[in-house]
């Protein structure tokens, strides 16, 4: 009988593990995209500066 409450004891300790894990990965993939996102963004926003910048020299000069 103490060896069946062991083994449920470590089934459960192994399911509570795989049940972190999930989680875990599931908010690094969550990290993954923002960063993914703000680099995106960032290039976007820095490419329009740049053509923004070159028509206004073009205009000015």
């Amino acid at each position: 009988m103490d060896h069946l409450l062991v083994e449920i004891i470590f089934f459960k300790m192994l399911l509570i593990n795989l049940i972190n894990d999930k989680i875990n990965l599931r908010s690094y993939q969550m990290y993954i995209l923002t960063q993914l996102v703000l680099l995106l963004s960032s290039g976007i926003i820095g490419i329009a500066f740049i053509l923004a910048s070159y028509l206004l020299a073009l205009t000015w000069i």
